[in-house]
Parts: structure tokens; sequence; C-alpha cells
């Protein structure tokens, strides 16, 4: 799969410009040095968990690991790489930031079903808008209904959850911001 060879060369690369081995990464992600090295050559494909501690672990933007040579970039719906985590889908829109500080993507929540995210970095605000139906967003066990065109901003190290409870699939665009 392109995607997991992306990823992977990208990783290698990006290790080997810091200066890190396989253990040095390992320690400050907290992903085995077996599956960084499974990753780097190719031979899985990684949660998005593993990807937003890796590149938290390397103090990159996670589109960086799927970075691309082109100038121009064009992103259309369903045609771009993507990740699935049970009813939740989410396709990365740009994979180079010109800032190198904010990802955006697309996510998608199936009917009647909830996604609650495992890790991001302390150091990310997310940013959720509604685009199509409505969703209702746990932030720290808050509830915040959003309707289309709604939009929320928090803490991404806070724990949440996005919660469908139509019966129709929720779409959101999300961004990812890097402070210092």
């Amino acid at each position: 799969m392109e995607m997991v060879r992306r990823i992977g060369n990208q990783l290698r690369q990006m290790r080997k410009e810091q200066k890190l081995s396989l253990d040095d990464l390992a320690d400050r992600t907290g992903v085995s040095k077996l599956t960084l090295g499974k990753i780097e050559r190719g031979e899985t494909n990684p949660s998005l968990t593993v990807i937003w501690r890796i590149a938290d672990g390397l103090a990159i933007p996670m589109s960086s690991l799927f970075e691309t040579e082109k100038v121009i970039q064009l992103s259309r719906a369903g045609e771009g790489i993507y990740f699935t985590d049970g009813p939740w889908r989410v396709e990365p829109i740009f994979t180079h930031s010109s800032s190198g500080t904010v990802d955006s993507c697309r996510a998608f929540l199936q009917p009647h079903s909830t996604y609650s995210a495992e890790y991001h970095p302390t150091s990310v605000m997310e940013t959720a808008t509604v685009m199509e139906g409505s969703v209702r967003i746990l932030v720290c066990d808050k509830p915040y209904e959003l309707q289309m065109y709604d939009s929320i901003r928090f803490r991404g190290d806070s724990s949440h959850s996005y919660v469908n409870k139509t019966d129709t699939v929720a779409i959101l665009y999300i961004t990812f911001e890097r402070y210092v």
C-alpha cells in the first residue's frame, strides 16, 4: 500500500535527520522499537494513535509523515489516504502544511456511533466544524451539540469524544494546530 510505504520512508528520513536511533524514538514516543521498525519498512499500517505519538515524539505535524514533493496539491474526498478506527474515518486533506504547524482533515462518523480520541500531543489545539449532519462532542465530559457549520475548539489532549446519534453520516472538518 502506497500510504504505508510513504509513512515508513518519511519516518526513517525524519528520524535520521534528527539523529535518533530506533531506541531513542521508542523512548520519546512510547511506541516499541519493533513496531517503529515495521513501520519504517512498510510492513504495518500504523493506527492514528501511533501516528500521533510518532509526530509528537519528533515534534512535527502529523501531516509531515504523508508529505509528497508536489508544489500544488488537490484533495478530493474519498480519493486520498485515510485512516479508520471503528466508525471513524479520517482523511488528511493536505499532506504538507505551509506553516508546518497545522494539520487538516475530513472526518466521517457513521450513524449511531461514537469515536473517543485516545491520544493527542499536549501542544495541540483541535478545531472541529460540522459540515454535514449534527454531532455531540464531549470535552472533559461536558457535552456540546453542534449542528451544520457550528465549530468548537479545545485542547487536543483533553479527553474528548464525537457522538453521532442520527441516521446519517456526520462529516466534519478538523484542524490540529501545534502551539508553543
